[in-house]
């Protein structure tokens, strides 16, 4: 049965409180919805030794696996939430579901650290699972990256600077990225500012400043009434990625807002927008 407008409205609010701002309890009524018998979850797993560390990894139960989806959840960097791995059940419920397994890294945060090490993080996960799938008898060679916000800043970060990965930059099907921040010089936060310090040189930590067309295909999802990231971002990496040859796909949703592209993946919302086909039809052209 359909959920109501105003009950749809509700989750909506709800959701969109919680997620840019530091109240996490209420994501509990959206992640109840989960169904969470249909994966086989490992949590906590270590890829490093720094405090923050570990991934939660999340197989398919009783299908062919198709791909693993790294996802890297936003948060300002950790400036503007206090969000971790745990409460993004709703975003693997949904992937698993189309088949794919799922991992979720944790990663040290602003201001405890500034993005060297946010970014090191997220090299690190990633290295992890290039190396661990097949102790986890997942023998499927497909493996996106994937982020939200601040996450799809970091995720194209590592598949724009080959520095990152290196060799293992080839290990990677593709890139999908669902408003993110991939060309916001200038900074509109003073907090960024720091983030991004002269010694990071921040403008070394623009995706958009390192394509050169080595880089994996790009799924570019971007909501036109987005609010807190500028659609400009997603155009011009688009127009960057063309100059230069990569295959990509630029999708701009009408009526999107920075909260909602994400909540396009919960049980409640999946079915009324094309967020989610987006995303499979893509990994399912850029799978061997």
């Amino acid at each position: 049965m359909k959920l109501s407008k105003s009950i749809s409205l509700f989750f909506v609010l709800l959701s969109s409180s919680l997620l840019s701002s530091c109240v996490s309890g209420g994501l509990k009524v959206i992640n109840s919805l989960a169904k969470s018998k249909e994966f086989e979850s490992h949590q906590n797993l270590p890829y490093a030794d720094k405090a923050h560390n570990n991934l939660n990894l999340f197989i398919p139960k009783n299908q062919n696996i198709k791909a693993t989806i790294i996802f890297f959840y936003g948060g300002c960097w950790g400036n503007c939430s206090t969000l971790n791995k745990d409460h993004y059940l709703f975003v693997v419920d949904t992937l698993v579901q189309q088949g794919y397994a799922v991992v979720v890294p944790d990663y040290r945060k602003f201001p405890d650290v500034l993005f060297t090490e946010i970014i090191e993080d997220a090299k690190l996960a990633t290295q992890w699972t290039i190396q661990n799938l097949k102790r986890y008898d997942i023998t499927n060679e497909n493996i996106f990256l994937m982020g939200h916000s601040a996450g799809a800043h970091m995720a194209a970060m590592l598949v724009a600077d080959e520095n990152f990965l290196g060799k293992d930059l080839n290990k990677i099907s593709g890139f999908i990225g669902l408003a993110g921040p991939y060309d916001f010089y200038p900074f509109t936060d003073q907090y960024m500012y720091k983030l991004f310090s002269p010694e990071n040189d921040y403008f070394n930590s623009l995706p958009i400043n390192f394509i050169n067309g080595n880089e994996p295909p790009h799924l570019l999802l971007q909501g036109k009434k987005d609010k807190r990231v500028f659609i400009h971002n997603a155009v011009n990496l688009a127009e960057k990625l063309k100059l230069n040859g990569v295959d990509h796909q630029l999708v701009l949703y009408e009526k999107m807002s920075h909260t909602r592209i994400l909540l396009s993946l919960s049980k409640v919302f999946k079915n009324r927008s094309n967020v989610i086909n987006d995303i499979t039809q893509f990994i399912k052209k850029h799978s061997l």
